[in-house]
C-alpha cells in the first residue's frame, strides 16, 4: 500500500524514502522548505516521522514581553520554545528542501 494515495497519487514510497534520508542528513541543522504551493519557510528540523517533518519556527503574533497568568497554557507545554513553535509539514505537500545559508561565505 502506498501511503498518500488518496491526498495525491504522484507521492510516492520512493519519495517518502528520499525525505526521510534527507532529514537524517539535516536533522538539527538550519533548513528552507519549499510547499507545493510556492511558499517557503525556514527553521530547525526538530524531527520527522511518518508522515511530517517539523521545524522549530517563530510564532507568527507573538510579542517580546512576557506572558501574563491569562494568557493560554501554551507556553506551559514547551517553555523552552520561547517565541519559537513546532510546525509540522507532511511531506505530500513538499517540494524540495535543504540546508539554508542567509549569509555569504
Amino acid at each position: 500500500m502506498q501511503p498518500y494515495s488518496n491526498q495525491n497519487d504522484a507521492f510516492t514510497e520512493r519519495d517518502l524514502n528520499d525525505h526521510h534520508s534527507k532529514c537524517r542528513k539535516h536533522l538539527y541543522q538550519f533548513i528552507q522548505v519549499e510547499l507545493n504551493d510556492g511558499s517557503v519557510y525556514q527553521g530547525i528540523l526538530h524531527s520527522f516521522d511518518r508522515e511530517k517533518m517539523y521545524l522549530i519556527m517563530p510564532r507568527a503574533g507573538h510579542s517580546q514581553t512576557p506572558h501574563t497568568m491569562d494568557e493560554s497554557n501554551e507556553s506551559r507545554l514547551f517553555p523552552f520554545l520561547g517565541p519559537f513553535g513546532l510546525f509540522g509539514f507532511p511531506f505530500f505537500g513538499i517540494r524540495r528542501f535543504g540546508p539554508f545559508f542567509p549569509f555569504f561565505i
